[in-house]
């Protein structure tokens, strides 16, 4: 299928929905089986990774049932493999990226996230943001190749609502919104959502699974030791998780941090089996995300 198709189709869709009303995109809706039918499934994927470095091993890549990469620095091997999912940042606009020149002066670019140098917050209500994603960013993706995305920061719009309800209302649904938007546009293709776990209740009909991350694990972001996460943060979470998989049927994908030192230590063993017991889904991995984590189940030998 022609990966910019999908995203033509849903702009279609939205247009004559605007001028016709929901009896002219019923009468569209014939071509969106033939469509969502390519989309890749994943509640088989239970050997997956997330690895921003810029190439795995053949052996490895053949390995995975999922592979969550990032489509500006990764070199795609062949399409035999895995599910192949490009990395797209929702919430926040980084410096490092190849549209970053056209977007810095943007009214849509709010403040710095300090924990991770580079990287700037963003208005998720800004229809320029939302443009730049859809029409931009994410049929790039599409077009090497890759699956689907996975939508990482989304929970930015939540942070900044939160943090001053006054200028950032409505962020949240405009979270929401841009999901659905997403979706309409691409039906083709999977879509993962990082963390985002109080939008999951009005986005997990649109999504294919979600990823999570300090569910058992937490580490700082610019390095240092990794502790446990606090009983009371993970029981909360494992709560709207298991309500999702349930409601949904749907895969929950944990990324368990730990440093190399720490990765056979017995509460990090603890952590995997964890998840494994709720049905999750860890990959245990340090938290650069450039080089490659531990996956399981482990291959035999």
């Amino acid at each position: 299928m022609n990966p910019a198709l999908p995203a033509r189709l849903g702009a279609l869709r939205r247009a004559v929905t605007r001028r016709l009303g929901f009896a002219a995109l019923a009468a569209l809706s014939f071509c969106g089986p033939c469509l969502a039918a390519d989309r890749p499934r994943l509640d088989g994927a239970r050997r997956w990774a997330c690895f921003y470095g810029r190439i795995l091993s053949t052996a490895a890549w053949q390995s995975l049932d999922l592979a969550v990469v990032d489509p500006d620095s990764f070199s795609l091997p062949p399409a035999s493999g895995p599910v192949r999912l490009a990395y797209v940042s929702a919430g926040e606009a980084h410096e490092s990226r190849w549209w970053w020149a056209s977007a810095s002066s943007r009214s849509f670019i709010v403040e710095p996230n300090p924990g991770w140098p580079g990287a700037h917050r963003v208005d998720l209500r800004s229809d320029e943001w939302r443009k730049l994603l859809l029409d931009q960013v994410v049929p790039a993706a599409l077009a090497k190749g890759y699956q689907g995305v996975m939508l990482d920061t989304i929970d930015t719009a939540g942070y900044l609502e939160s943090k001053d309800k006054a200028r950032f209302a409505g962020s949240v649904d405009a979270a929401v919104d841009l999901v659905r938007r997403l979706r309409e546009d691409s039906p083709g293709a999977a879509i993962l959502v990082n963390n985002a776990l109080p939008l999951l209740e009005r986005i997990g009909p649109m999504i294919d699974g979600v990823v999570v991350e300090d569910l058992y694990t937490r580490c700082p972001p610019k390095g240092g030791v990794c502790v446990p996460t606090p009983k009371a943060v993970s029981q909360a979470k494992e709560r709207a998780l298991e309500d999702f998989a349930v409601r949904t049927g749907k895969p929950v994908f944990v990324l368990l941090y730990s440093t190399l030192p720490e990765r056979d230590e017995r509460w990090i063993r603890a952590a995997v089996r964890r998840c494994l017991k709720n049905g999750f889904r860890p990959y245990l991995t340090s938290p650069s995300l450039t080089r490659m984590g531990r996956v399981f189940p482990p291959r035999e030998p």
